[in-house]
């Protein structure tokens, strides 16, 4: 319980204000780089959320999101198998090495427009149909997806996956 405030310290540190202050920045979206990642996790406990196969149309660029970090462009590709295609999603930039995620979640909204990806560095969500998988460099980690409204666990002045980040 003595660690939070001391984790809070670096956050807030990076969230603060420089001059005027843009949408998006202090210590509010700091709390919810943080937050908002939790809360998305606890939605796929609820029924009909979890997606169970690949949405049938992506764009071919995607925003890729390390929680409470960096946001790196995404290029989205599928390998074809057995009747089936496995979604594949490649980190395109420098992938800052340490700590390793351990799996991706495809964030897509209610109309079925993918947002983005989300990297999480704790076990993957049980239960969780695979999707495909998050290439890292030399590195790879097993893709899920969820089906949701964003403002569920996402601050509208602070978007996890804004639309620059893809390109």
């Amino acid at each position: 319980m003595r660690l939070a405030p001391l984790l809070l310290i670096p956050l807030l540190a990076a969230c603060r204000e420089q001059g005027a202050r843009p949408a998006g920045t202090g210590a509010g979206c700091g709390i919810a780089a943080l937050a908002g990642p939790v809360t998305l996790l606890g939605q796929f406990a609820v029924p009909r959320q979890t997606l169970s196969t690949p949405p049938a149309t992506l764009p071919e660029r995607i925003p890729v999101r390390l929680v409470a970090g960096a946001v790196l462009p995404g290029v989205v590709g599928r390998v074809k198998g057995e009747g089936d295609s496995t979604l594949v999603i490649g980190v395109d930039g420098n992938y800052p090495g340490n700590p390793q995620p351990q799996f991706g979640v495809l964030v897509v909204d209610q109309q079925g427009t993918a947002r983005g990806v989300l990297l999480y560095e704790s076990a993957p969500v049980e239960g969780a149909p695979h999707l495909g998988s998050v290439s890292l460099a030399e590195h790879a980690v097993p893709l899920v997806g969820i089906q949701l409204d964003p403002a569920k666990f996402e601050d509208a002045n602070c978007p996890f996956f804004p639309a620059a980040a893809a390109q």
